[in-house]
């Protein structure tokens, strides 16, 4: 079977589209919809500190009050923020609230005990999936670790910054919002110590906010020692 190139119809002519009848309202033309910098500089700060928080997690020792960052930790920065997409004008501010976040947390005794000072059995960004209610999910676990009274910590970093002056109020309000979301950590993390025949220590849950040294704290509810 062949195809007969000389009998196929000629193509159309130009084809013009008729003008809109009376009375209908043409289509509205396409707007760009301005992109949220701000929001996107907050997120990619929140990553960046994240992932520097578990390289400072992984030095063999913090000494105490070391609050300097050294130039391969810079370097990460700078590459990370220009990894993200951020405009250049942005990384300024977004370099300077990253050091922040880092060199609070490394002035702040607590913050160090978080890293590992005494830490045991300790991980940083642990990835679990498992089965909760009916529903299968994944979340990171920012920081886990056994202290030295036996007792397991699961803690969120938060990089949110407050400007008001009711600094408490504002604490209280993040761990109302984010208690849920780390009670089923523990019911997770509990579930994979199960299943790796280790017993669960009793358990505590915390949020710490690096910008304002920040920190709430409270028994894992599923936990009969808590």
């Amino acid at each position: 079977w062949q195809l007969d190139i000389a009998r196929l119809p000629a193509p159309p002519g130009v084809v013009t589209a008729p003008p809109p009848a009376a009375g209908t309202v043409p289509a509205a033309p396409v707007t760009e919809v301005a992109f949220d910098w701000a929001s996107e500089l907050i997120r990619v700060v929140g990553v960046v500190v994240h992932a520097e928080l578990q390289a400072l997690a992984t030095l063999p020792a913090l000494a105490a009050g070391a609050a300097d960052i050294d130039p391969a930790c810079q370097a990460r920065i700078e590459r990370a923020l220009a990894a993200a997409g951020l405009p250049a004008d942005t990384h300024a501010q977004a370099r300077a609230r990253v050091l922040q976040a880092l060199q609070a947390t490394l002035q702040d005794p607590r913050g160090r005990w978080l890293l590992g000072e005494g830490a045991d059995a300790a991980e940083s960004e642990l990835a679990l999936t498992g089965i909760d209610g009916d529903e299968v999910v994944n979340v990171i676990l920012d920081r886990t670790f056994v202290d030295a009274a036996g007792t397991r910590w699961i803690v969120d970093w938060k990089t949110s910054a407050h400007e008001g002056t009711d600094r408490d109020a504002f604490l209280d309000n993040e761990q109302r919002r984010y208690m849920r979301q780390l009670e089923r950590y523990a019911r997770l993390l509990q579930g994979w110590l199960a299943a790796a025949g280790t017993p669960s220590p009793p358990i505590r849950l915390g949020l710490y906010f690096p910008l304002l040294r920040g920190w709430r704290e409270w028994p894992d509810p599923d936990d009969g020692a808590g």
